[in-house]
């Protein structure tokens, strides 16, 4: 992967995450304009924004590094390419996936054992029960077309 490939990705980055960012801004200071009351709390949508610009100002802060001054990001970029560190960063990945997977079944259990009374009736019981699912489910999915496409290129 070459320098060129690295600052398209980071643009591309920075323009998905700014459109997300203001879509959500947008619908946050129009709902609270407009005193329609979809959340509690309209403010949520105006909360949310901050991840999507943050992630747009990462990208244009290394966008930025990456133009003013290449000799020093040269190092950066070989750690993003270099197939035996990309590979030790989707270890821990999966990993850390496995983990949160784990956790996630925790507290769907604790949650299902400590408020039986709101099983079947409690939103928070099912959305860790679709998170779960689709944890496990999406990590199946994804097996197969990872195995599909290493023996169509193999």
């Amino acid at each position: 992967m070459s320098a060129d490939k690295t600052v398209k990705e980071t643009k591309v980055m920075m323009t998905v995450s700014l459109i997300a960012g203001l879509i959500l801004l947008a619908i946050g200071l129009v709902t609270r304009q407009l005193n329609f009351g979809f959340l509690s709390d309209n403010k949520a949508l105006l909360a949310l924004s901050l991840l999507p610009f943050s992630m747009a100002f990462v990208s244009f802060l290394k966008l930025s590094r990456i133009k003013n001054s290449p000799e020093k990001m040269r190092s950066m970029l070989i750690r993003e390419n270099d197939e035996r560190l990309v590979a030790l960063n989707n270890e821990a990945d999966a990993k850390t996936f496995k983990i949160l997977q784990g956790t996630l079944f925790l507290a769907y259990f604790g949650y299902t054992f400590l408020f039986p009374q709101e099983i079947f009736e409690s939103a928070g019981w099912w959305v860790l029960l679709i998170l779960l699912l689709g944890s496990m489910l999406l990590q199946g999915i994804l097996r197969h077309q990872i195995g599909k496409s290493s023996k169509e290129s193999s």
